[in-house]
C-alpha cells in the first residue's frame, strides 16, 4: 500500500506538471472585476498582478523549483524502496525462524538469530507505521488537480497531506525497538509544507479577498514558527530545512521582479529557519 501511495503521488504530480497550464507569471485582471469591493484594497499599495505561488511548486517552469519537485520524488522512491527492502529482511526471517517462542537471549550472547529478529522487527511494517504516508500521499496526488475548479476542497486536501507528512516525519522509520528520524520524509514533509501555505495563500486571496502581499506575509510567518518547532523535534536531521530554504529562495527568485513585499517577507522566513537550523547543528 506504501509503494502504491508513493506511485500514485509521483504520477499525478508528474503529470500536473509536464501538463501545459496557468504558470508563475501574474495573472491577468478579470475583466470587470471591482477592486475597491475588497475591504483589504489599499493595506499593500498599489495593485499588482498576483503570483500563483502553487503553480511554483506544482507546475515549475525553472530548474530550481523543478529541481525541488525533482528531489521530493527521490526522496519519497528512496524511502519507498528502503522500505521494501526491510520488509523483505523480515519475511526472510520469518521463513528461517524456528524458536519464535524462547525468550531473547542477552546482547552479550552473541548475535541473535532469525526468530529473535523477527520478533525485534515485526511491527517494522505495520499498517500503523505507515498510515500517515498512505493517507496524505493520495491526498496530495489529488490536490493539484482541483486548486481551480474547486479551492477549498484542494485546500482540505493539501492540508490532508500536509498533516500525513508531517506526521510521518515526526514519527521517523521504526527499527525495532527504536524510531529513528528520516532526512527523506523531513524533505518531503518540508515540501508538503511549502504546497500546504502556498494554497492557503490562494484560498485567502481568492475567497476572502485579502491582497497577496498580506496573506503571504501571514503564511509565511505561520509557516516559519511551525518550521522552527518541527526542526528542533527533528534535530540533527536536516531534510526538512533544506527542502524549506530551497523553496523559499525559489519563492524569492519567482517574485521579486513581480511582487518585492513577498520576496521581502521570504528573506525573513529563510532567516528565521536558518536560526532553527544553526541551533540544532550546535
Amino acid at each position: 500500500m506504501l509503494i502504491l501511495a508513493v506511485l500514485v503521488f509521483i504520477a499525478s504530480t508528474l503529470l500536473y506538471a509536464l501538463l501545459p497550464g496557468r504558470g508563475v507569471a501574474a495573472l491577468a485582471p478579470v475583466p470587470g472585476q471591482d477592486l475597491a469591493l475588497s475591504p483589504w484594497q489599499g493595506l499593500s499599495g498599489p495593485a499588482a498582478g498576483p503570483v500563483d505561488l502553487a503553480a511554483l511548486f506544482l507546475r515549475p517552469r525553472g530548474p530550481v523549483m523543478a529541481g525541488l519537485l525533482g528531489m521530493t520524488w527521490a526522496a519519497l522512491a528512496y524511502h519507498a524502496v528502503r522500505r521494501w527492502v526491510e520488509g523483505r529482511r523480515i519475511g526472510l526471517a520469518r521463513a528461517a525462524a524456528l524458536d519464535e517462542g524462547r525468550d531473547l537471549p542477552p546482547q552479550s550472547a552473541g548475535p541473535p538469530a532469525p526468530g529473535h529478529l523477527l520478533r525485534l522487527h515485526e511491527h517494522d511494517d505495520s499498517l500503523a507505521e505507515h498510515a500517515p504516508l498512505i493517507i496524505g500521499l493520495p491526498a496530495g496526488a489529488a490536490c493539484p488537480w482541483l486548486l481551480h475548479s474547486h479551492p477549498v476542497i484542494a485546500f482540505l486536501l493539501a492540508a490532508g497531506m500536509l498533516a500525513g507528512l508531517l506526521t510521518a516525519a515526526l514519527r521517523g522509520m521504526r527499527i525495532g525497538q527504536l524510531a529513528q528520524p528520516s532526512s527523506s520524509l523531513g524533505f518531503v514533509a518540508g515540501w508538503g509544507l511549502l504546497v500546504g501555505f502556498a494554497v492557503f495563500t490562494g484560498l485567502l486571496q481568492d475567497r476572502l479577498g485579502v491582497p497577496q502581499e498580506v496573506a503571504a506575509a501571514t503564511a509565511m510567518l505561520v509557516g516559519a514558527v511551525a518550521a522552527v518547532s518541527v526542526q528542533l523535534r527533528l534535530g540533527r536531521r536536516i531534510g526538512f530545512s533544506v527542502a524549506l530554504i530551497w523553496g523559499l529562495i525559489g519563492i524569492a527568485a519567482g517574485t521579486v521582479a513581480t511582487d518585492a513585499a513577498i520576496a521581502t517577507m521570504t528573506v525573513i522566513a529563510i532567516a528565521i529557519i536558518v536560526v532553527a537550523l544553526v541551533r540544532v547543528m550546535t
